[in-house]
């Protein structure tokens, strides 16, 4: 069952590569059958290979930024966060860290994820669908063939809001998600993370659409930059 579950997506997904470019509103209503179908995680993450040439301090004591790479705008980024433990890097995953944590979050550096997904799925044509989802769901899907990129974009006591970019590099487009969590829920499994989904987005219309979100927004980059 498993098996034919992961070959079912990676060939809606390649679908989704071929009719992105010709019909957008064909290719939203097969993100959103993929998103809304598939019920069971299967915890896929990257393999965690740390590049001691890309390991950067921070004023925590043991705690290092893993420098990756950046997506238009230097905020949109790779990077992640890991804690140096009994000679080891470990992705952090902590309450005293919610802008590492959420981080780490969004590129699916965190093993145990057990969050759920709330979002607005914004179609071709002005459609708004929800779909409710493990948010693991979604990396087990998406994030094995494409790159990701995040931001956060507002943190206080309260709450933390960041954008997730996935970019398929083989194609022009991108799928971007605008998140927000209550930050004292962030170590809580089965917390919810809402948001909305915007899927099928030409990449050069990134630049733009990010800037005009986050003006409109009063929001500003958490992330830190080069």
């Amino acid at each position: 069952m498993m098996k034919q579950l992961i070959s079912t997506s990676i060939l809606l997904l390649a679908a989704v590569a071929v009719s992105a470019q010709t019909d957008k509103a064909e290719a939203d209503q097969i993100i959103y059958q993929i998103l809304t179908e598939k019920s069971q995680t299967e915890n896929w993450h990257q393999e965690l290979v740390i590049d001691s040439s890309k390991l950067e301090a921070t004023p925590e004591q043991d705690i290092y930024v893993v420098r990756g790479d950046s997506f238009q705008i230097k905020s949109l980024r790779s990077d992640f966060y890991v804690r140096k433990t009994a000679g080891e890097y470990v992705p952090i995953n902590d309450g005293r860290y919610p802008l590492e944590t959420m981080v780490n979050l969004l590129l699916n550096r965190v093993s145990d994820n057990k969050h759920k997904l709330e979002l607005r799925h914004h179609q071709y044509g002005g459609n708004i669908k929800e779909i409710v989802l493990p948010m693991q769901n979604l990396f087990d899907i998406l994030a094995r063939n494409m790159l990701l990129y995040c931001s956060v974009t507002f943190i206080d006591k309260n709450e933390i809001r960041a954008v997730l970019v996935f970019h398929q590099k083989n194609i022009n487009f991108i799928h971007m998600l605008e998140l927000k969590a209550k930050t004292s829920k962030l170590m809580e499994p089965g917390s919810t993370i809402s948001g909305d989904l915007y899927t099928n987005i030409p990449q050069d219309n990134v630049n733009n659409l990010f800037r005009e979100r986050k003006k409109y927004n009063n929001e500003k980059d958490y992330n830190k930059e080069d």
